[in-house]
């Protein structure tokens, strides 16, 4: 079974022409061009060695600061790409995603898994774990694995990604038989999403450090709520840990430099092999013939990143010019003109990535007429992705219209409808008001199409519902046009054709961070735009639509609850054979293509730039690009983030 799942991400990788990068970054400075670090107003910044040939300080950029400094949190309603940046190099996990291939591999495991086999009526596997320490210099052992999932288990964390990672359905409790000797007890046997894609790659943390935190807050009224809350600044890291922050203006790690997986080398071979050669040396999937595709050591090769926070593209660039970082970090990707400005200093070098991530419409289900899936469709159809792709954003944005993106080759579904897609803006809203007045909706004045002056005209007004009441306005929420103009853009034109349409829409643009809090932690929203970023393993569907994560930093802040499509959520997460797995993934894209709970919009490119002449990579082919890499759990590819 793991070797199918194997063979799948090998393809997948291939599809995608992507890699994935599972070490820290390599950052290898010249000596002659070694200068102190600096915080994003060019000022030294106290306590940093200065960069030399291996070691000193990786410089990077961002546009957001990070919102909470607890990894429990960060997994549930505050799972922004900016948290896990940050916080994610700091845990660890059984297996990983593999370089370039994404193979199936081990990470703080020593071997793969052993398979599932039934022990009285629990299906049982056993792991055989690394040695290795925290940055403090306590032991990792399987403690901190049973420590970790039975924490969720007994808080019965439900929101963000630890659905998907602790599936509370399936796992039972798990045994520390020594330090590194490690049981999991399924009450039921898992498929590849609760098993492999995720316990095995679920977060494992310090029970040193969080034991008497969790203990705490088992004694309050709200013991997630309280956990969420504590302050984790001094928490000990795995491969990076939280060193300092200054709000909006920088945060720093440090690099464990006894960190487990450090001056293991890894091989990847032609004939599919994966090969690690240090204290536990390990050669599955293959024969290692034929020629070495990969070879690099892991890292960390720093003793610290440092992520500057700037308040806009302006500030960024000025900041790069004068040396104060080296590595752009935008989930968003560089817009055509920046990437220019920065291509033109001399050694900086631009890459650009398949995205596996999308921006998308959604809608709360807790807002009628939004839960009426005749109005969804109709603003479904008078979205013209095409035209503000090409002609207001002139090729920058990609219209998309599936759950899973079409760079996602194996999983996405070919014959899932575009609604819209080809349609003239008459036929648009012809189609519109076919759908709607089927479904009983009318307006006192209704919308016509004036083909003399090639618009809408009269607007349409007064739009009742098909019980006679009048629809008030609906709040279109988005990004602002300091974080993205892409998805400001699109939120603009979307209330404008919806408006002269006559279906209300007051346009609201907000911070990420505040946007991000209003709909997980709130679900104070209408409508909004906002994006993921995806898994190479087609989970997602489950965790943004299942009814299980309806309730307050769930992902499913839209409240969409179908019984079908739950059923379809059942049966993925019991099934082991990769087929019937596609299968089932393909009848859910189909599903939410009929009941519209998101209105898929565009993704982008991943343009990133980075000074060549100062940090240097193994490789630079990575899906979703190199920020997704950094994290000894494999980083961002291994769980969903909000863009």
């Amino acid at each position: 079974m793991v070797r199918v799942a194997r063979y799948w991400l090998l393809g997948l990788a291939i599809l995608l022409a992507a890699t994935c990068l599972a070490l820290f970054p390599a950052c290898e400075e010249e000596e002659e061009e070694a200068t102190p670090a600096a915080t994003p107003d060019g000022t030294p910044s106290p306590g940093v060695t200065p960069a030399t040939t291996e070691g000193g300080v990786y410089q990077t950029g961002m546009f957001e600061d990070i919102s909470t400094n607890n990894y429990w949190n960060s997994m549930g309603p505050e799972a922004t790409v900016y948290n896990e940046y940050v916080l994610g190099p700091a845990v660890s996990s059984l297996v990983r995603y593999s370089d370039q291939r994404l193979d199936w591999v081990p990470n703080l495991a020593a071997d793969l898994p052993s398979e599932l086999e039934q022990e009285g009526s629990f299906w049982v596997t056993t792991v055989t774990l690394k040695e290795g320490v925290w940055s403090d210099g306590e032991p990792i052992t399987a403690d901190d694995a049973v420590f970790t999932w039975h924490t969720v288990r007994d808080l019965e964390i439900i929101d963000g990604n630890w659905p998907s990672s602790v599936d509370l359905d399936f796992f039972d409790h798990a045994e520390a038989v020594d330090d590194t000797t490690l049981k999991i007890f399924f009450s039921e046997k898992p498929g590849l999403p609760v098993w492999q894609f995720g316990l095995a790659m679920a977060p494992i943390m310090p029970e040193h450090y969080w034991a008497s935190v969790v203990e705490e807050a088992k004694a309050t009224d709200d013991p997630i709520t309280t956990l969420y809350a504590h302050d984790a600044s001094d928490m000990p890291g795995a491969g990076f840990s939280f060193s300092r922050q200054e709000p909006g203006a920088y945060v720093e790690n440090t690099a464990n430099p006894d960190y487990y997986r450090k001056g293991l080398t890894v091989k990847e071979y032609e004939d599919g092999t994966y090969v690690e050669e240090g204290t536990y040396p390990l050669t599955i999937y293959g024969e290692a013939t034929g020629n070495i595709t990969l070879e690099f050591e892991e890292g960390p090769h720093t003793d610290g990143t440092v992520y500057n926070v700037f308040a806009d593209q302006d500030s960024a660039l000025l900041a790069f010019q004068q040396g104060d970082f080296d590595f752009w970090l935008n989930p968003l990707s560089l817009p055509k003109g920046l990437a220019d400005q920065l291509a033109a200093i001399e050694g900086t070098e631009i890459i650009t990535n398949p995205s596996n991530g999308y921006r998308y419409l959604a809608f709360n289900f807790r807002v009628p007429p939004l839960d009426n899936k005749a109005l969804r469709t109709a603003i479904a159809i008078l979205i013209d992705r095409e035209f503000v792709s090409a002609v207001i954003l002139q090729g920058q944005a990609v219209p998309v219209y599936g759950t899973v993106p079409e760079g996602n080759a194996f999983w996405a579904n070919p014959d899932v409808p575009k609604l819209g897609e080809g349609l003239t803006r008459e036929e648009r809203i012809n189609e519109a008001l076919t759908v709607m007045k089927d479904a009983g909706f009318t307006w006192e004045v209704e919308p016509v199409w004036d083909a003399d002056g090639a618009a809408v005209n009269p607007h349409g007004s007064g739009l009742k519902d098909p019980d006679g009441n009048p629809v008030p306005t609906i709040r279109l929420s988005a990004p602002s046009a300091g974080y993205d103009p892409l998805r400001s853009t699109f939120a603009i034109w979307i209330g404008e054709w919806l408006n002269e349409f006559g279906i209300p829409v007051d346009v609201q643009l907000f911070g990420f961070n505040l946007l991000a809090d209003k709909i997980f932690e709130q679900q104070d929203i209408d409508m909004w735009i906002l994006g993921w970023g995806l898994t190479p393993f087609a989970d997602h569907l489950a965790s943004f639509f299942s009814c299980d994560e309806m309730e307050l930093g769930g992902f499913n802040a839209g409240g969409y609850c179908s019984d079908e499509f739950q059923a379809l959520i059942d049966e993925f997460n019991v099934e082991t054979d990769l087929d019937n797995a596609l299968d089932l993934v393909f009848q859910q894209q189909e599903l939410l293509a009929e009941d519209l709970p998101y209105v898929i919009l565009f993704t982008t490119p991943i343009v990133e730039a980075y000074r060549s002449s100062a940090i240097q990579f193994p490789y630079t082919e990575n899906l979703d690009g190199l920020q997704t890499t950094g994290s000894d759990t494999d980083g961002l590819p291994c769980r969903v983030r909000i863009l």
